[in-house]
Order: structure tokens, then sequence, then C-alpha cells
């Protein structure tokens, strides 16, 4: 019978495709995934993820980060002395490592830790349609890292953020194309609709034993909230003040969700969906070929499904209602 050969898997994102989901998970499960043979190490944790790790093998922290004080080698001596005397597979995961970190120098840091003595590297990403996955990540940049943009600012300003094809490419290289697995982050074809489930079954678990708590309701804010935000930002504050009403205007943003105060929809309009998509098209089939073994990277538009394009925008009486809250949310604070 073949032994199956020791693994380090690398989560690595893609941003936008519940990686925050996926890494709330594995810090909650780690004694059961420790029971599985599975270290998902604690060291150089950054609420659940290994985000201070990518952002220091990238070279520092971007503006929107709060550093911590402790050094790269550090972190990496803590990884090290983590996975001394564990036998098994280990676990590490930031959607930072796809967003801002060399492949090549990760794959180095790897090494020098010891995580791939004995073990085979694999790298595991999910990917969204562009149209999708541009949308959503314009919703991060505002209501998480400050930016004053606008969506097709944004879009033109990230441009190359969603080229999978080239994203991938340097991964491929220092890791080898075999040890690269994609899989597609499509809610409506996620087991249960559940990231975690899917992940799971990559890391090919099965869900008994695992605590699985009801799925965390949708992080980001509706087109009222986010412009409001936008604003905020426009403001020569700190990318920490600009923060400051982060977590009130995420519980207004889920609390209006579905009722008539604020506008709903998304910043794409059809036509604007259907032109990302084709312009992403060609990289997508050489992905699909070369990882997937199919020509389709993705399931097509469902134009029916999509959300409308907003319309409307922050009236004086939105204002209010916005103001008012924020007022007496922080008189309770």
């Amino acid at each position: 019978m073949e032994i199956r050969k020791r693994l380090c898997r690398l989560h690595i994102g893609a941003p936008k495709t519940g990686s925050t989901a996926i890494q709330a998970f594995c810090a909650e499960n780690r004694a059961a995934l420790l029971a599985r043979g599975v270290l998902y190490p604690d060291a150089s944790l950054r609420g659940f993820g290994h985000h201070d790790l990518a952002f220091l093998l990238a070279g520092g922290y971007p503006p929107w980060a709060t550093p911590q004080p402790r050094t790269l080698d550090e972190l990496l001596a803590d990884l090290a002395r983590s996975v001394t005397g564990h036998d098994g597979d280990v676990l590490l995961s930031s959607e930072n490592f796809y967003l801002l970190a060399d492949a090549a120098v990760v794959r180095a840091a790897l090494e020098r830790c010891g995580l791939l003595d004995g073990r085979q590297a694999r790298v595991m990403v999910y990917l969204r349609r562009q149209d999708e996955a541009h949308a959503s990540w314009y919703n991060q940049t505002i209501k998480a890292q400050g930016y004053a943009h606008t969506f097709e600012e944004c879009l033109a300003g990230f441009a190359g953020l969603f080229d999978y094809q080239a994203m991938l490419r340097p991964w491929a290289q220092a890791f080898g194309p075999r040890n690269i697995e994609v899989r597609l982050y499509e809610p409506a074809n996620l087991p249960g609709g559940d990231i975690r489930l899917d992940f799971l079954a990559a890391l090919g678990l099965a869900v008994d034993g695992f605590d699985l708590p009801p799925k965390r309701p949708n992080t980001e804010i509706g087109p009222d909230l986010l412009e409001f935000q936008r604003l905020v930002n426009c403001l020569p504050l700190s990318h920490q003040e600009k923060r400051r009403f982060h977590r009130q205007l995420m519980e207004l943003s889920a609390r209006a969700d579905g009722g008539d105060l604020f506008a709903h929809g998304s910043p794409l309009g059809l036509a604007r969906r259907r032109e990302i998509i084709a312009a992403h098209a060609p990289g997508n089939a050489a992905v699909a070929r070369q990882f997937l073994g199919r020509e389709n990277l993705f399931a097509p538009l469902d134009e029916t499904a999509a959300p409308p394009l907003v319309q409307g925008g922050l009236s004086v009486e939105k204002l209010a209602s916005i103001m008012g809250w924020l007022l007496i949310q922080n008189a309770v604070d």
C-alpha cells in the first residue's frame, strides 16, 4: 500500500473567497485538526490567519494594516518551534500571501522553518469569477483599507489582482504546477453553500467531530453606507481613524439588509459584468486547462440572478439616519 506523503498546505486565498471563514474555522478547531494529524500553528496568528507572516515576507506592513512588534526572524523561529515534534501535515492560511507576497520568497521561508522537511508543499487557492471578485474587493478597499476611489478607479488600479493566469504563474514556478490546487468560490456550488465544508473536503477530512457554528453574516456593507465610508476616507485621517465606525456601519448594514431604508444593488450593471468576464476569458481558459483539465473555469453569468446596478445616492435623509445611528451607538459604547 502506498503511504501518503505528509503535506505542508499553504492556503493563499485569493482575496474575497471566504478566507476569513476558513481561517476562523481552522483557529476554532485547532485541537480537532491536530487530532486528525493537521497542525494549524498558532505562531504568527493575527486574528485567525497567518497574516503577519505574509506581510513581513512581502517586505513590510501595508498602510492599512496595524504592525506588530515582532520581526520576521522571530516569527519564523516561532513557526519552526511550533512544528518541532509534529509528525503530520501543517496548514498555513492568509489571503495576503496571494495579495502581497513573492511565491519564491514564501517557499524559501517554508524551507528555512523546516516545514518542508519530509513534507510535500501544496498551495491551495480559491478563485472567484472576476466580476463578483472586483465588486467585493471594492467594498473591502473602502470599508477596511481607507481608499476613497470610485468603483471604476478601483477596477483600473487593481486590474491585475484577479488575472489568475498571471497571479498563479509565479506560484506554479516556485512550487510546481502539480502542487497548485485550484478550487472555485461559487457559493451555489459549494457543499451546503458553505466554504468550510468545501475546505474540509479539500483536506480529505469528514465533518464529524468539528465545531461548525452557523455561518457568519456577510461582512460587506451596503452601497449607501459604503459611500458614507468612502467620504470619510477622503478626510485627512489616519487609516486607524478612518476605521473608527467600521463595526457600527457593518452592524447597521446587517440590520437594515432587506429593508427600504438604504439602497440595494451592485456597482456593476450587466453590460459592465459582461465586459469584465470577456476580458478575462482567455486567461481563465488557460487556468482551467492547466490546473483543472477542462475548458471553462467558472459557471457562466446568470443574468437573471445578477444583482441590479445600484440606483440613487446618499441623500440628506440617509445621512441623517446614519449619523443618528452612529451617535446612539457611540453613546452606548
